[in-house]
């Protein structure tokens, strides 16, 4: 009988923290916005989610101990890496749409993907020849951060012409919960530092999240201090007591890696909400 898959290892544990519940997948589906069949893919192995955040409320909500909570962190993380690297084909991305819209305007036509992926991804990995060491190093690190460190993994796009390359994406659907609901429909994928943090607002020291990913998708940029551009996205998971943010926030340029700052064609947040 062969191994169970990093997937599947996900899946059991999921199941397992529901069933102590008695509750449906409907009911707990409610409780974070998702549909019952999405919850029910994450929990049958059909799909992972590209973060850590929805299964960490999930496991609160399964009165999950820290002990259950980092258990699954750690398989979240193995499943993840082992899911996205079975994926070595580019995507088609749709043209950028420029900003921010309306969460009752219908949302733009997402990029096509494979059905077995539908739905369990924000954005997919790239991986082409000539790049696998890329891809493996980024694996490597994955695995030991999520052992040492209880850190998630990466939705890591390896860029073929240079890994410090953005690359500029629409046809994307983030929903934006400190903005009201707002759907920005188009990101710029960049390389940034492990546990980078995320701020209250540009220039404040008020922490409220981190990206665990090596790479991460960010929607707008605004000027800080010292003429250092501050960009803003959502992170992996919120600080203690910033949960009401959902991960919102703002990073300084430091912690990005960019050939400048701030990144050609992103729009300033302020001219795009």
């Amino acid at each position: 009988m062969s191994e169970p898959s990093p997937v599947e290892e996900l899946a059991t544990y999921l199941r397992h923290l529901k069933n102590k519940t008695g509750r449906s997948y409907d009911a707990l589906a409610k409780r974070f916005g998702v549909g019952k069949s999405t919850l029910h893919r994450y929990c049958s192995g059909d799909s992972v989610p590209p973060r850590f955040t929805l299964l960490e409320q999930f496991a609160k909500e399964c009165q999950a101990s820290q002990a259950e909570i980092i258990e699954l962190h750690q398989r979240w993380v193995r499943a993840h890496t082992f899911h996205e690297a079975r994926f070595n084909t580019e995507q088609p991305v749709e043209p950028p749409t420029g900003r921010a819209t309306s969460p009752h305007a219908p949302p733009p036509p997402l990029p096509k993907t494979p059905p077995s992926a539908k739905g369990s991804r924000e954005y997919l990995p790239v991986l082409r020849k000539g790049r696998t060491w890329w891809t493996l190093a980024g694996m490597a690190v994955l695995i030991l951060g999520g052992v040492l460190i209880w850190r998630p993994g990466t939705e890591f796009m390896a860029d073929a012409e240079s890994t410090h390359a953005c690359s500029d994406r629409g046809g994307v659907e983030h929903v934006d919960a400190r903005q009201g609901g707002v759907v920005w429909t188009r990101d710029f994928v960049c390389a940034n530092r492990p546990d980078t943090p995320l701020y209250l607002d540009v220039d404040s020291t008020e922490k409220i999240a981190i990206l665990d990913t090596p790479k991460s998708w960010f929607v707008c940029w605004e000027p800080g201090g010292e003429g250092r551009a501050w960009y803003y996205t959502r992170g992996d998971r919120s600080e203690p007591g910033k949960e009401s943010w959902e991960g919102w926030g703002f990073t300084p340029a430091d912690h990005v890696t960019a050939p400048t700052h701030p990144v050609p064609n992103m729009p300033r947040c302020s001219g795009s909400r």
